[in-house]
């Protein structure tokens, strides 16, 4: 790539989806602050504003598509782009899409531990709901999955703790 009107645009691009993916850090942040404060409210919005953020990136994606074909030239795709950014030899760009990948990185990271602090949550909510309802904890952790994918998690027999 030698035209530097295309590497300005490029960059500029990538530094765009770097400022938004530093965001989405953040509200992932948020949320797993929320998560282990066990505060539903600040949760709640945490969610709202990481759904709106996603819509947000989702748009500006579907907007920056036909830009980044016309500087790369033709349509492509993250192998692609990555490519194009390496034999482009620019030592900007390349630190650009580097540092677009680590926040992303991040990002990712964050998400799962996110995932990991809602899925214990939950597997202690469970818990609870087995002890009060009397069902044997180790029948009713494990559970099988239909065709469709859905569990199909069958309540065990036992006695309500507010039977007993």
């Amino acid at each position: 790539m030698s035209n530097p009107t295309a590497e300005y645009r490029l960059h500029i691009l990538l530094e765009m989806q770097q400022q938004n993916a530093l965001r989405m850090l953040e509200v992932l942040q948020q949320e797993c602050d929320a998560l282990k404060g066990n505060d539903l409210q600040a949760f709640e919005q945490t969610m709202d504003a990481k759904l709106k953020h996603i819509n947000d990136l989702e748009q500006q994606e579907l907007s920056s598509f036909p830009e980044l074909e016309e500087i790369v030239g033709s349509p492509c795709d993250r192998r692609q782009l990555e490519a194009f950014i390496i034999n482009s030899k620019n030592p900007q760009l390349v630190a650009r899409w580097q540092s677009l990948h680590t926040a992303l990185k991040q990002c990712h990271e964050q998400n799962l531990l996110n995932q990991r602090i809602l899925d214990a949550s939950h597997a202690q909510l469970q818990q609870a709901l087995s002890l009060l309802r009397g069902e044997n904890h180790e029948q009713t952790s494990s559970c099988t999955y239909q065709d469709s994918g859905k569990s199909d998690r069958r309540p065990t027999q036992g006695q309500s703790i507010a039977i007993a």
